[in-house]
């Protein structure tokens, strides 16, 4: 009998810049393995180490997979249930919800959800069911980059246009911002800055591999990149690089930024950053004379004054005018919308009874431990055990048996041991979906390689199930995948329908680079960019962007930063028993001189901890760090490790200055030993 051999094409829809382009392989119907596509732009024939091996071990493995729905029976946290029919468990679901909304109304209900999966349909689609709800939403982007969107939608009226990288042709320079490529965008690490001709600066704490690639490495310390961007522009200013026909013509409140220049140096700006004046004045150099891209990065805006820095971080291509030409644009993220996508086609906001109501990740643990604001959780793409602050906090609260709570997951998770019902979600190599990069300009094909394991379903099918259980008749929450793929891919105006997407695994949205602002037309309300605003005195901050910097630890602290993990992506692939090893036992990586002088060496068992919470973790020694920095990579699972806790367990649940974003990049703790005696 001749062995049956089929391959698919499809994309990784996880939440990273690549969207990477992947081969299915299959033998005999199975799937063998799963690699990257060599003909994809991206990915170039092969996969980031992480996805390379949970895709080919517990993604596809029954064991690993939640397969059937689950009914708890032991104490919340235990992890203890028994199977039920879907029948049975989406029946009982919406009973309870039924109940709550006759008593406590539909406010009590909350839904928590983030970047599981970066599909459309995947993660948009339950959205229509819990607006229909008129359910509480926990703010998503709260817990990662909210009070960069807010401050761009300010400045800019849009933050999620930013450049096409395909103009990085163009670019003289690019600058990366607090932005981690080798980590969270490893093919743009590998592949697209080092191919492009520019010289390239990396900005950022702690010397990545792609800040160890670069040309100029700036190592401001946490807290005070704010300042350092004032004084780049004073070098900007000096040196005469400011386009003062586009700062005329196409902003306002420039002349309140100007006076300041004159105060903030670069020697200055070597005293408050820690950044030597002659790198300073050599990036500004740089940059200034440009054209110049600019990427800001996700981690940059996680500080207590995190809208503040990305006001300043702005204004450089502002000041510069680098925006609307080749070679030149800043960068946060890439919405669907400037591939012609409705987003609210897609999770339907008028469905929702009454106003939109949402809190705040750093309000989470609180909100659920009060008993008259919170009946029902539901979360879905997301693992808040391992994720949101307050990790203690949130634990103890989620123990409420009065607190009826649905976890849809993959895997069984911190987060789904709470759970009364677990329902089994497909991976995205089990259904059909389309991929928008957040990065480039492109549209891809999700095609399902393999029927869903067990009796798992796609996301959108499960809210469907419970709108109908629900009583529901909107048409809305029962449109079906393939009718959305067909109206979105018409949205895109490109022509091109799923068939075709599917055999060609990905497109450009456009065949020559799209200019970012090419109109100079701006989504604010005087129609230019808002350097200094009433907006921003109404949201609590100055009318302009300040030169600011966070004040130093004192009494012997460190200052935490927890980046994405190479072998991680948030929370995702921390079960897969390959990664775990990868990533080793829990450490805090420390410089060595730091170490020193605290009587610590390579090895060493140590704990962290602050007035909410202790993490024991192993000294780790790198030259990477900073004097007074103390790096815990984010994502591990907590039940993975012998502590039981990673490093949101230190988390406070602080807001940045602007949209009650996470501040967790501001974390203090003092470093303890633990005793030899106590290993």
């Amino acid at each position: 009998m001749s062995e049956m051999r089929e391959t698919v094409r499809t994309t990784c829809p996880r939440d990273c810049y690549d969207a990477c382009g992947m081969v299915v392989v299959k033998k005999q119907g199975e799937i063998v393995r799963v690699k990257g596509d060599p003909a994809h732009p991206v990915s170039r024939g092969e996969l980031c180490g992480k996805c390379a091996v949970a895709y080919n071990s517990v993604w596809i493995d029954p064991k690993a997979r939640l397969t059937q729905p689950l009914k708890r029976v032991g104490k919340k946290g235990q992890g203890q249930f028994v199977p039920v029919s879907w029948d049975a468990a989406i029946a009982e679901i919406a009973a309870n919800l039924q109940a709550i909304l006759a008593t406590t109304g539909n406010q009590s209900i909350l839904h928590t959800h983030y970047t599981g999966t970066c599909s459309l349909i995947a993660g948009f689609f339950p959205l229509r069911f819990f607006n229909r709800l008129g359910a509480t939403e926990v703010d998503p982007d709260t817990v990662c980059n909210k009070a960069g969107h807010v401050a761009l939608q300010m400045i800019f009226g849009d933050s999620l246009t930013g450049f096409d990288p395909r103009t990085a042709k163009d670019a003289a320079c690019i600058l990366v911002w607090g932005a981690n490529p080798s980590a969270s965008a490893p093919h743009a690490h590998k592949h697209w800055l080092p191919e492009a001709p520019g010289k390239r600066i990396v900005i950022d704490p702690i010397r990545h591999p792609t800040a160890a690639a670069a040309d100029l490495h700036l190592q401001p310390f946490p807290g005070s990149d704010g300042a350092l961007a004032f004084a780049l522009l004073h070098v900007i200013q000096r040196e005469g690089l400011l386009d003062e026909a586009f700062l005329a013509k196409h902003t306002l409140g420039w002349e309140e930024v100007a006076p300041i220049l004159s105060a903030c140096p670069p020697a200055w700006g070597e005293a408050v950053t820690g950044v030597p004046a002659a790198l300073i004045e050599e990036a500004a150099i740089v940059y200034g004379q440009g054209p110049s891209l600019l990427w800001l990065g996700q981690g940059l805006q996680r500080q207590p004054t995190g809208g503040n820095v990305f006001r300043a971080c702005s204004l450089l291509a502002i000041a510069t005018g680098n925006l609307g030409k080749p070679g030149a644009g800043l960068l946060y993220m890439n919405g669907t919308a400037n591939r012609g996508i409705d987003s609210d086609y897609v999770s339907a906001p008028h469905l929702n009874p009454g106003a939109a109501h949402s809190i705040s990740h750093m309000d989470l643990a609180a909100h659920l431990a009060n008993a008259s604001q919170s009946r029902a959780l539901f979360c879905w793409n997301n693992n808040i055990v391992a994720s949101s602050p307050q990790q203690k906090q949130l634990r103890q609260a989620l123990e409420r048996e009065d607190l009826f709570m649905v976890s849809v997951d993959l895997f069984a998770t911190d987060t789904t041991d709470y759970a009364d019902f677990v329902l089994p979600a497909a991976s995205f190599l089990e259904f059909d979906d389309l991929v928008f990069s957040y990065f480039n300009y492109s549209i891809s094909a999700q095609v399902k390689a393999a029927e869903p394991i067990g009796e798992a379903l796609p996301n959108q099918e499960i809210f469907r199930r419970l709108s109908a259980a629900m009583g529901f008749t909107e048409p809305e929450l029962f449109e079906s995948d393939a009718a959305i793929i067909a109206n979105l891919l018409q949205q895109t105006q490109t022509g091109i329908d799923f068939t075709q997407l599917a055999t060609r695994g990905t497109i450009d949205y456009t065949p020559e680079p799209v200019m970012q602002f090419a109109d100079y037309r701006f989504a604010t309300p005087s129609g230019k960019i808002e350097i200094a605003s009433k907006q921003f005195v109404a949201a609590g901050l100055p009318r302009s962007p300040q030169p600011l910097a966070d004040a130093r630890p004192i009494h012997g602290k460190l200052r935490v930063l927890s980046p994405a993990s190479p072998w991680l992506m948030n929370s995702v692939y921390g079960n897969d028993a390959k990664v775990h090893h990868l990533i080793g036992e829990a450490d805090v990586m420390l410089h060595p001189q730091e170490a020193q002088q605290r009587g610590l060496k390579d090895g060493d068992r140590v704990t962290l901890s602050n007035d909410i919470g202790a993490l024991p973790l192993q000294v780790k020694l790198s030259d990477q760090v900073p004097m007074g920095v103390a790096l815990v990579y984010k994502g591990r699972w907590p039940k993975c490790d012998r502590s039981g806790a990673n490093v949101n367990v230190l988390n406070p649940g602080r807001k940045t200055d602007l949209a009650e974003s996470s501040c967790v990049h501001a974390i203090e703790v003092d470093i303890t030993p633990i005793a030899s005696i106590e290993r």
